[in-house]
């Protein structure tokens, strides 16, 4: 049967989650909420990292099954300023997140998921308002390449 993206994206977001969610333990992480699906409201739960699915690839190897690869979007949500929190803060938030996200990356090349975790191109930074209020948003395409099944 064939691995569905589904598993390969809450993987990622798993570790993720471990690597940057404050959870209260008083460690410094810098995101409040780590998603693998859309959220219905960004109030109260930013930064945030949601992790979206955003395509695949099934090669087909002659005699041996096909290789399946994944196209994730890693979204990075931050807040742009409220009361005790200013535009400077929310852009430092937004490069530690990134620098995280980065690392995840890096330590994680392969798993019992996935062979080979990868950028599938720049990260893009964009301003977006949700009821009003205004985020940075960073967009980080990933690539999982699985073993051949």
């Amino acid at each position: 049967m064939a691995t569905s993206r589904e598993v390969v994206r809450d993987a990622v977001a798993l570790l993720l989650a471990s690597a940057l969610e404050d959870t209260g333990t008083g460690a410094g992480k810098p995101v409040k909420t780590v998603s693998s699906s859309k959220v219905e409201s960004l109030e109260g739960i930013t930064p945030l990292v949601v992790v979206l699915s955003s395509g695949s690839g099934r090669e087909r190897l002659t005699y041996q099954g096909d290789r399946a690869s994944f196209r994730l979007l890693v979204q990075t949500w931050v807040r742009q300023s409220a009361a005790g929190w200013t535009q400077a803060q929310a852009e430092d938030a937004l490069d530690k997140i990134e620098a995280g996200i980065a690392a995840v990356v890096e330590e994680n090349q392969g798993t019992a998921n996935w062979e080979t975790l990868e950028y599938d191109g720049d990260s893009s930074i964009y301003e977006a308002v949700v009821a009003g209020v205004p985020y940075y948003v960073e967009s980080i395409p990933l690539r999982a390449k699985l073993a051949h099944n």
